[in-house]
């Protein structure tokens, strides 16, 4: 074989090899945002709990408070 066949098989291979990492990696993100966070993770239960106590309609409530001091 020549040296421009050599060439030749090298980049393949690392090319090959390129797009089975980069698959596995995509199978692995896929696979894990499908799965989503379980409720015994404590980042799971985390998000929760800060999302509960400041609500959209809490927060209103707040402002409402803070323009009724306000005018007074």
């Amino acid at each position: 074989m020549r040296k421009r066949d050599w060439v030749f098989v090298a980049a393949c291979v690392a090319g090959a090899l390129l797009f089975g990492i980069w698959s596995i990696q995509m199978g692995f993100a896929f696979h894990r945002t499908r799965q989503g966070p379980t409720d015994l993770s404590s980042s799971h239960r985390r998000s929760q709990d800060t999302s509960s106590a400041r609500s959209p309609a809490r927060l209103e409530a707040d402002d409402e408070d803070q323009a009724d001091r306000q005018s007074r």
